[in-house]
């Protein structure tokens, strides 16, 4: 009975929202609670599909929420104007955690990046790959590179996402290989 009720809504290009529900500008719709703020409470559909999860100002995710692909997670936390802004998680399609850590609006207005510190994970295997300073979804600042087995690569200064500064590198058996100035030196391995 549910699907044919589904499929009755559905049916066509232009989705009919159900009866309660909060209809929004991009064709999608709210089911929740309206609260004193005017802001909505509750699940974001799109031709019955949940696409986000929390709270809701104007049709975006404003506050705690959660955003869905196919019905898996792709990320959560703070949301400012449906971007993820202060402390998140992000998720790779595999499920497993690919960041964790501050987000901050692009300067540019495409959306939410790595910014402030974090953790980056490696989007297939889980394991962390770095763990420090970020600017806009660069490593840059103070930090920490890991070889794909968890064994400490690199601490120091980089410089979008490369050594740059003063750092120490290690050998996979955790042996220093070198202490010093790596300004201008390209080992970083690409993430």
């Amino acid at each position: 009975m549910a699907l044919r009720f589904l499929k009755k809504i559905f049916s066509g290009k232009k989705e009919t929202p159900p009866i309660g529900s909060i209809a929004c500008q991009d064709d999608c719709y709210i089911c929740g609670l309206i609260m004193a703020d005017g802001s909505v409470e509750g699940d974001k559909y799109n031709h019955g599909k949940l696409i986000a999860s929390g709270r809701f100002l104007d049709g975006r995710l404003h506050g705690q929420g959660k955003h869905y692909n196919e019905g898996r997670i792709m990320c959560e936390g703070n949301f400012i104007d449906g971007h993820l802004s202060g402390e998140g998680k992000m998720y790779s399609h595999f499920g497993h955690v690919i960041y964790e850590g501050t987000f901050a609006k692009k300067p540019n207005d495409y959306g939410s990046a790595y910014h402030g510190q974090g953790r980056e994970y490696g989007y297939k295997t889980g394991a962390l790959l770095y763990e420090g300073d970020f600017f806009y979804n660069h490593w840059r600042g103070h930090g920490r590179e890991y070889y794909p087995d968890g064994q400490l690569r690199y601490e120091g200064e980089f410089l979008d996402n490369f050594w740059h500064g003063q750092g120490q590198h290690y050998d996979q058996n955790g042996k220093l290989v070198y202490a010093g100035d790596f300004t201008g030196v390209t080992l970083s391995y690409d993430r």
